[in-house]
């Protein structure tokens, strides 16, 4: 009797590896289904089967959002952005507005962008885009009075703090 790999775990494979990778896995299952099922029973392989199956969807997807480089370095830089703006939150909680949060956000900046530049290495260049828009965004939407000293200086400090965070990260390894 001839044992078919269930078409569950096809699909399932087929939607998460990638066509190069696909045959000789689907190979390897197949062949190991076929002696489970002659061996103990149909049951007792399916069950096996969609266990290595299941058990291997996480690492399948995170080895496919690794090697898509542009989605991870968007993902590394907007939990940058997120990390930068629960600094800024906590430094302007008191005073809105100030030179000294701006002193004290830009050294916290430089080093969200050092680590950020160790996980993804352009991830900081993007988080400084994201920054501009942001600031740009909010200085043509905004309808209260922020100073105009404050609008100039956040479109400078965080890419330029973001920037030096990728500098310095680049400088440590070499």
């Amino acid at each position: 009797m001839r044992h078919q790999l269930p078409h569950v775990a096809l699909w399932i494979l087929s939607r998460l590896v990638s066509e190069g990778e696909r045959e000789p896995l689907v190979g390897d299952l197949a062949e190991e289904y076929a002696l489970r099922a002659s061996a103990v029973s149909s049951s007792a392989a399916l069950k096996w089967c969609l266990r290595q199956v299941w058990a291997s969807v996480p690492a399948v997807l995170w080895a496919r959002l690794t090697r898509v480089p542009w989605i991870s370095t968007i993902g590394v830089a907007l939990l940058a952005y997120i990390a930068v703006g629960v600094v800024e939150l906590t430094v302007n909680r008191a005073t809105a507005y100030n030179p000294l949060g701006m002193l004290i956000t830009f050294p916290m900046v430089v080093a969200i962008g050092y680590v950020a530049a160790g996980v993804r290495r352009s991830a900081p260049l993007v988080l400084a885009g994201m920054m501009l828009i942001a600031v740009t965004a909010m200085t043509l939407l905004a309808d209260e009075a922020v100073p105009a000293w404050y609008r100039v200086a956040y479109f400078f400090v965080g890419p330029v703090a973001a920037f030096i965070g990728t500098a310095l990260r680049s400088l440590r390894s070499r």
